[in-house]
């Protein structure tokens, strides 16, 4: 009883403190339940904008992605080819202690071999690696490297028989004949180093195939042997054995021998080589091949022309300018071939986003603006150490003043072709990747008549360097 009076007493004081609590309460709940709905606008647009940052997050993510295979392709094919061009710069460098005449001969060599070795390996490279970056499945891959392995190796031994059995025709030529002092070295060296095609036309593609895979790790480690072997090999057979010009092919064409087995071993482990086994599948992933290296082989003989109308020229001027030549040359090449890492990376890239079914327009733009500006700073930041350092860099490649002064002349054209081959590399492997080998071709016919044009303008109005 005192329990229930107590509440009866208490509950008005209840009723004033707890009642219109519970009233507001009731109200505002009343009210949230009742207000008006968002529009369904609103809602579409806010839906929209939250699927736009998602979209964008994930785009950027995959941009971070992209820049990150980017640098893992191209700062090992960076450090190679940096490396592999040292193996003609050391054959530059030994031979530039001998005599204008030896070097300006095994300078007319190198660039017969190159002249006539581009029409073949270039495309087979160039192919090689767009056409394995954008196979996919490992039986589609095995086809694709033993296909271009069996190309490599047929094209090696057809070198060889070229350059060994016409090395005297194709040094006169390159306008140098029997009665010049750098006969003898010219043909000398192009027989014995047409003995190494073979593995030179092997050692190219099998890189060209691990760049296509996206390893540009294991070339780098095998690239390394090959430049050291060379180093100890070349002042042997130059200076030891008095083979002269015919020595560095000696040792250039040994290095890369030795230097091809474990790396082909390591393609095998990677990617299995059947080209027995294939035998009869491999026409199809042949024919695809002989169709884009055909392009790429008569887009090349324009480059070929142009860098022979060059090289006779500087032959014809004599033996100073034909040494002062050869030493640009390499040392261009070498320039040249850093920035063809940028191009290698983007071209593997390039070509794996254009065989997906759906590539994102915004990713390829991504590879197209960081591959040229990237190729830009390096080609542009080399010409300049080069340039600051010219002095040492020259006296450093050959002892004969009338030489360094002739280079030293042409120093400023040189480097400056390099910039502008820094921006070119990466655009071709915007293009080779794209697999838009027609538009590659016409635009390197429409640089080899301007180039061969302005030497014979030259030429005809009596210039000397």
């Amino acid at each position: 009883m005192l329990f229930v009076s107590l509440i009866f007493l208490l509950l008005p004081s209840l009723q004033q403190s707890y009642v219109p609590s519970l009233r507001r309460t009731t109200l505002i709940r009343y009210k949230s339940l009742h207000q008006p709905l968002p529009s369904r606008s609103l809602l579409t647009t806010s839906i929209a904008t939250a699927q736009d940052d998602s979209d964008h997050s994930a785009l950027a993510q995959e941009k971070k992605e992209l820049t990150k295979d980017f640098l893992k392709i191209g700062v090992p094919a960076l450090l190679q080819l940096a490396a592999e061009p040292l193996a003609a710069i050391v054959d530059t460098a030994y031979l530039g202690r001998l005599s204008p005449a030896i070097l300006g001969g095994a300078g007319v060599a190198v660039s017969a071999q190159y002249a006539v070795s581009k029409l073949y390996n270039d495309p087979l490279l160039r192919t090689s690696i767009s056409l394995v970056a954008a196979s996919s499945e490992d039986e589609n891959q095995s086809l694709a490297v033993s296909s271009a392995l069996l190309l490599a190796g047929s094209v090696g031994i057809i070198q060889m028989l070229v350059f060994f059995l016409f090395a005297r025709a194709i040094t006169q030529g390159m306008g140098v004949g029997p009665a010049s002092p750098m006969w003898f070295s010219a043909v000398s060296y192009l027989q014995v180093r047409a003995l190494g095609t073979p593995a030179a036309t092997l050692w190219l593609v099998t890189n060209g195939i691990f760049r296509g895979l996206g390893d540009t790790r294991t070339p780098l480690i095998y690239s390394l042997l090959f430049t050291l072997l060379n180093v100890v090999f070349d002042p042997f057979f130059i200076f030891v054995a008095g083979w002269g010009a015919a020595g560095a092919a000696a040792g250039t064409a040994l290095a890369q021998y030795i230097a091809l087995v474990p790396l082909m071993l390591s393609l095998n482990r990677k990617v299995p080589i059947n080209i027995v086994k294939q035998f009869a599948q491999l026409k199809t992933s042949l024919q695809q091949y002989l169709k884009a290296g055909g392009l790429v082989m008569f887009r090349t003989v324009a480059k070929v022309l142009a860098y022979s109308v060059c090289s006779r020229q500087a032959a014809l001027l004599g033996t100073v300018p034909a040494a002062a030549y050869n030493l640009t040359f390499q040392l261009g090449f070498a320039t040249t071939q850093i920035c063809e890492a940028v191009a290698v990376a983007v071209q593997t890239l390039m070509a794996r986003q254009i065989s997906q079914k759906k590539p994102k327009r915004e990713l390829v733009r991504h590879l197209i603006n960081s591959s040229t500006i990237f190729g830009g700073v390096v080609a542009t930041t080399l010409s300049l150490f080069t340039w600051f350092g010219r002095a040492n860099v020259l006296k450093g490649l050959t002892t004969n003043i009338a030489v360094q002064q002739a280079a030293l002349a042409v120093f400023p054209a040189v480097l400056l072709t390099q910039v502008l081959k820094g921006l070119a590399y990466p655009v071709n492997g915007i293009l080779m990747g794209g697999l838009d080998w027609v538009f590659s071709m016409t635009a390197m016919w429409v640089a080899n008549v301007v180039c061969v044009g302005m030497i014979t303008l030259l030429a005809a109005n009596g210039a000397t360097a």
